[in-house]
């Protein structure tokens, strides 16, 4: 059983917009601006936020947080509340997943779906109590499909993407670390379990998930105690080998356990069959896009998502040809050296059967065809052992 505590984040009042924190080009800067902007000038754009691409050599902080753990930014990863006696009616209409492990406490993986089928957006479904859970997402349009659904409920939907800013401490030291600042115990918290705490006497919300596949958690926070937050894990994690660690890194990470990414392998096109979360489907009951993916599951899945490794140290490049005997098969979504692997990946989708694991495939890179071969996901640790720790 989690150990719960009545920590209330103080998140009511305007949204985060004074000036020291927004750009001229209406691009928003994060809670942690004033550290990251003074130790990297490589940023990419995540859902309206600046968020830091890369401090230092990407793969260096790859293996940092491998072998002890990384300290990420991930504000833009949008906390959607959802609350009134309707909530888990809402939730039940719009996802497909089986809900039967959603418990007070826990959380689990989840996607929304559109009629004809495809993704809205993927994210992580917590549930608080019945009446109040969060979704936590990315870019997708996730709180305006859910407003949207809640016809003829009691529910109100509500984003906080600029009222709360999240972090995340990953890696196999990230519990010793958060631990060291944290007033609650850690060790009863399960993969994918969250509790109320104070973290460096602020009040927070974990939850034990992150986009590494290591052992890790998210720490969801009021935008004005964040940054307090982020320097407290520097200041116990740095000695501990922890560093800062920018969104490059994240993304080899993420492509050697095959987490799927919302605009590369996911969009409105893909439905949950393509991306081979069949088993995560509940069919005996109603949901948005029932209809559309019980025929597709009934006629055959005509394309789905694979890996391959390919023959060379060549990485490809999304949008690169998959060719089987000189016939167009699928496209590269994603792709990346994988240093633990040591072997050139990537991730496509394919035409049936081309994706069957094991399938002589080729890539036509910038620089010529290379030999590759449909390998099973992911590509290493395949019983998620690590974040399970």
């Amino acid at each position: 059983m989690l150990e719960r505590t009545n920590v209330n984040l103080v998140i009511d009042g305007p949204p985060f917009t004074p000036k020291s924190n927004r750009l001229k080009d209406g691009l928003k800067r994060t809670a942690f601006w004033p550290v990251i902007s003074q130790l990297t000038s490589d940023f990419k754009v995540h859902n309206t936020y600046l968020k830091p691409d890369r401090f230092t050599d990407p793969v260096e902080e790859y293996w940092s947080m491998r072998k002890h753990a990384g300290l990420w930014d991930v504000t833009g990863e949008e906390v959607v509340e959802i609350t009134g006696p309707d909530a888990m009616t809402l939730v039940a209409r719009c996802l497909p997943r089986k809900l039967s492990r959603l418990k007070d406490g826990m959380g689990l993986f989840a996607f929304l779906t559109y009629p004809h089928g495809g993704v809205v957006e993927d994210g992580i479904l917590t549930h608080f109590n019945d009446n109040k859970l969060w979704w936590v997402g990315g870019p997708g349009p996730a709180e305006v499909w859910l407003a949207a659904n809640a016809y003829g409920l009691d529910v109100e939907v509500r984003s906080y993407l600029d009222q709360i800013h999240l972090c995340a401490v990953q890696g196999p030291k990230s519990r010793d670390i958060l631990q060291a600042v944290t007033d609650k115990d850690l060790s009863g918290v399960p993969w994918f379990g969250m509790i109320e705490a104070q973290v460096c006497g602020i009040d927070t919300i974990i939850t034990r998930t992150g986009f590494t596949a290591e052992l890790g958690y998210d720490l969801h926070i009021a935008v004005d105690r964040a940054l307090e937050v982020y320097q407290g894990l520097r200041e116990v994690g740095e000695p501990q080998g922890m560093v800062l660690c920018g969104s490059q890194a994240m993304n080899i990470r993420r492509m050697e356990a095959a987490i799927l990414n919302i605009g590369a392998e996911i969009d409105w096109t893909t439905t949950p069959l393509e991306l081979g979360w069949d088993r995560m489907i509940d069919w005996d009951r109603d949901f948005i896009g029932k209809e559309a993916l019980t025929a597709q599951r009934d006629n055959g899945v005509e394309r789905r998502i694979a890996g391959l490794t390919l023959s060379s140290e060549t990485v490809a490049k999304g949008g690169d040809a998959v060719l089987q005997d000189g016939v167009k098969v699928g496209t590269i979504s994603s792709a990346m050296w994988g240093p633990t692997i040591e072997k050139s990946i990537a991730l496509a989708m394919l035409d049936t059967p081309a994706w069957q694991d094991g399938t002589a495939l080729f890539v036509e890179t910038d620089t010529g065809a290379i030999a590759a071969t449909a390998t099973p996901l992911p590509f290493f640790d395949a019983e998620r052992k690590l974040p399970r720790a």
